[in-house]
C-alpha cells in the first residue's frame, strides 16, 4: 500500500502523511489522512507563532499543524507572521502583536487554536492580554502612542474572572478552525459512544458474507444513481482502529439515508461483501441509525 511504498523509498510515515496533508492531493477529506496519523502512532502538534506554516512539519513521531491553516486568518496576516519569523522567534503575544499586527477577530482564532499556549500563559490569561494590546495599541491608538513607550503595567488588566476553557471545548475550536481536532483524537468528541459494543473495522474482515453491526465516524459521503435511475449513497466510516466503505442501495437509501446526515456518527448493521478480487470488502448497509450511548456514571 502507499504507506509502505513511503517506507521503501525512506519516506516515512509523519513525513508522507506530512506532505499528504500539506499538499492536499489525498483522495479523502484530511480528516481521514489525522485518522490515519493516530492509527499509526503519530500525535499532532497543535499550532505555533514560531512554526506558522504553511507546510505540516514532521517531528519523529509528531506532526505540527500549521497555523497558517486556521480558519479566518487573513493572508495579509498569514504572509506577515511568516515573514516576521523569519527574522526571529516570537518570545511572547505582545511581541508577536508588535511585528505582526493582526486584528482582534484573528488574534482570538489564533489562542481558541492554542497558538500562543507555548509562552506559558493560560488561555484566560491571553485574553486579557489581547484585549490589553487592542486597547493601548490597536489601530486607533498606535498613531499617538507607537511601542516606544511601555503598555501599562499588566496588573491593570480587568481581574473579571473567565474560566479556562475545558478540554471538549479546546477540541470543538479546533474541529471548527481546522476542520479536524488536534490536540486530542477526533473520535474524543464523541467519547459518550458506547464504541465498545460494536464490531471495530479492524475486525470486519473476519466476518465476509455475514452481518455485523458496527459504528464510526462519517468522513466521506457520496450520492449516485443506479442504472435504474433511483439514488445511493457511498459513506466512508472510521473508528479507531481504521476506515471501512459502506453503501446504500436505493430502497435502504430510501429508509435510512436522513439518519447519513442527523448523525455526524452512526450505527450500521450490515452485511460484509467481498471485492471481486478477492483483495478488500465494503459493507453493504441493511440499517442506519444513531449511535448507542455509553452508560452515565453514578
Amino acid at each position: 500500500d502507499a504507506y509502505q511504498s513511503a517506507w521503501l523509498t525512506g519516506c516515512f510515515p509523519a513525513q508522507f502523511l506530512s506532505a499528504v496533508l500539506t499538499n492536499g492531493k489525498g483522495f479523502y477529506h484530511p480528516l481521514v489522512y489525522v485518522l490515519e496519523c493516530h492509527r499509526l502512532g503519530l500525535k499532532l502538534l497543535p499550532p505555533s507563532v514560531n512554526e506558522p506554516g504553511p507546510a505540516f512539519v514532521p517531528h519523529e513521531n509528531f506532526i505540527r499543524v500549521p497555523l497558517t491553516r486556521v480558519k479566518g486568518l487573513t493572508t495579509r496576516t498569514a504572509d506577515a507572521m511568516i515573514h516576521a519569523r523569519e527574522h526571529g522567534a516570537f518570545t511572547s503575544l505582545a511581541d508577536f502583536f508588535r511585528r505582526v499586527s493582526p486584528t482582534g477577530e484573528e488574534l482570538e482564532v489564533m489562542m481558541r487554536a492554542g497558538a500562543f499556549d507555548e509562552f506559558g500563559e493560560t488561555r484566560t490569561r491571553q485574553f486579557w492580554q489581547a484585549q490589553h494590546l487592542l486597547k493601548t495599541f490597536g489601530a486607533g491608538n498606535r498613531s499617538n502612542q507607537g511601542w516606544l513607550i511601555a503598555p501599562p503595567g499588566l496588573e491593570q488588566l480587568p481581574q473579571i474572572p473567565l474560566n479556562e476553557p475545558t478540554r471538549r471545548e479546546c477540541l470543538e475550536w479546533e474541529a471548527d478552525l481546522f476542520g479536524f481536532a488536534v490536540s486530542g483524537h477526533p473520535l474524543d468528541l464523541f467519547a459518550d459512544v458506547a464504541w465498545d459494543t460494536y464490531c471495530p473495522v479492524s475486525r470486519l474482515g473476519e466476518f465476509i458474507g455475514e452481518t455485523i453491526t458496527t459504528c464510526g465516524l462519517v468522513v466521506e459521503q457520496r450520492t449516485h444513481h443506479q442504472v435504474t435511475g433511483e439514488a445511493m449513497k457511498f459513506l466512508s466510516l472510521a473508528d479507531r482502529t481504521g476506515l471501512v466503505e459502506t453503501e446504500l442501495i436505493a430502497d435502504t437509501y430510501k429508509n435510512y439515508g436522513l439518519a447519513t446526515v442527523r448523525y455526524p456518527v452512526l450505527e450500521i448493521e450490515a452485511r460484509v461483501e467481498p471485492y471481486e478480487n478477492d483483495r478488500g470488502f465494503s459493507l453493504r448497509v441493511l440499517r442506519a441509525g444513531a449511535p448507542r450511548k455509553s452508560p452515565a456514571p453514578p
